[in-house]
């Protein structure tokens, strides 16, 4: 396989300079609502958000675009029109769940093939994500890489973590080993449940360096991997430094909000580092020799998590 991790380097969102305007969004790209098989009205779920300080938000209601002109939004909030996709899976998995963002026209995704559904959003000038695969039951290799055009991963789903099946950092790596490539992720909370239920709102967020609030900086940011996801603990600055020009490892510095382990995880292998089991902000350590790209998880004193961007270390 031709290596071409190098041809797909993502942004560092940490190096995006505030002098520059460049600004941090948080947002929930997964939602539910009365217009498939959630409880909320699309308003009353976009309301909710909205009172919880998001910046953004995807009313992705099953198989149909809740039309963002719907619902009425305060002036500085951002709603991105997008719906979940399932087309059958011709290759002996489960039905697909394709997240797909920033589309204008329903596609009857039941009668189309995965391959044409992610042809389609993208000719609408779109992204398509793979939603929960975890949850999901994905076989990467089976299930996956013989499709092309997704932009990312859904690493984080707030309802899929009620039925145990929460996190897809497994199914992320997989992927990225296998092709040889770095994705971006996604944490997105997937609620179907009303607010008052407390069971899968306000759980998953991604963090977005966008210049400005619209539609298409978030996305661009999005697919360039210029951001986070998290359930609660903060990423403020990576900074990963070689000591020398040799091919020595590198050193990796990582500054967050109150937590206890990091996680440096590596094509192959990785690292955690601890502080005798006290908790910190602030974390320098040395990243195991020679691994093609890293990705880092942040636990926070409280058990939340953050999960970086992968960075290319070629």
């Amino acid at each position: 396989m031709a290596d071409s991790a190098t041809r797909h380097t993502l942004s560092d969102p940490f190096s995006l300079d505030a002098g520059d305007g460049y600004v941090w969004l948080k947002g929930n790209l997964h939602s539910h609502t009365t217009n498939s098989d959630g409880k909320a009205s699309p308003q009353e779920r976009l309301d909710g958000y909205v009172s919880q300080g998001y910046d953004f938000l995807c009313l992705s209601d099953h198989y149909r675009i809740t039309r963002i002109d719907s619902v009425d939004a305060p002036d500085d909030f951002v709603l991105i029109q997008g719906a979940e996709l399932h087309p059958d899976n011709p290759f002996g998995g489960q039905k697909h769940h394709f997240l797909c963002l920033n589309i204008h026209e329903d596609l009857d995704s039941e009668n189309m093939p995965p391959q044409h559904v992610i042809d389609a959003v993208q000719d609408q000038g779109g992204s398509t994500w793979l939603a929960h695969p975890y949850w999901s039951s994905v076989n990467i290799l089976r299930d996956t890489v013989p499709l092309t055009g997704f932009a990312g991963v859904e690493v984080f789903n707030t309802t899929c973590r009620c039925a145990g099946r929460g996190e897809s950092g497994v199914h992320w790596d997989d992927w990225m080993d296998l092709e040889n490539r770095l994705y971006p992720a996604l944490a997105n909370d997937d609620s179907h449940a009303l607010e008052s239920d407390n069971r899968d709102t306000y759980g998953g967020w991604t963090m977005v360096r966008a210049k400005d609030r619209s539609p298409g900086a978030i996305l661009n940011a999005l697919e360039r991997g210029a951001s986070y996801s998290s359930t609660g603990a903060e990423i403020r600055n990576i900074t990963l430094r070689r000591p020398d020009e040799k091919k020595r490892p590198v050193e990796a510095t990582i500054e967050c909000s109150e937590s206890r382990r990091i996680l440096a995880i590596c094509d192959t292998f990785g690292t955690e580092y601890r502080n005798s089991g006290e908790s910190f902000t602030s974390a320098t350590f040395t990243l195991r020799p020679g691994a093609r790209w890293v990705r880092f998880e942040v636990i926070g004193t409280d058990g939340s998590k953050a999960w970086s961007n992968p960075f290319d270390l070629t």
